[in-house]
């Protein structure tokens, strides 16, 4: 799939033909606190990301230039997702803002190690201070 650049980002329109598809993507639109939802719902399939998502902005045709959405696009179940409640005068915020939401979500999911028996207690010290 070809993608096209405008000004250092990508930006979704009423042009889905620049991403080479025939027709427009199913659009969903999401508040910002429903990252969760989006990756759920969109950019994993049985527990599995899909790695060709792209982070985008997206520019209303009707709204005045320098005013932009976050928006990602997912090619294997052509899905665009806006989320409507955060607007950026640059493109490439708006993509920034999308993509750190998605890595602070995977970074808190991602599980944590298990403290191992090896490892000496920080309170072990402590606790035989006090009794002295």
């Amino acid at each position: 799939m070809i993608r096209f650049r405008c000004q250092d980002t990508l930006v979704l329109d009423e042009d889905w033909l620049r991403f080479e598809v025939s027709i427009p993507p199913q659009c969903f639109r999401y508040a910002g606190r429903q990252i969760d939802t989006i990756y759920d719902s969109h950019i994993c399939h049985a527990g599995i990301p899909d790695i060709d998502t792209v982070y985008c902005a997206y520019r209303q045709p009707a709204s005045p230039d320098g005013v932009y959405q976050p928006a990602l696009y997912v090619p294997s179940r052509h899905h665009a997702i806006i989320v409507i409640d955060h607007r950026f005068t640059l493109a490439r915020h708006a993509k920034a803002w999308i993509a750190d939401r998605i890595r602070e979500l995977i970074i808190a999911r991602r599980p944590r190690p298990e403290a191992t028996t090896d490892t000496p207690s920080l309170t072990a010290p402590l606790a035989s201070r006090q009794h002295r």
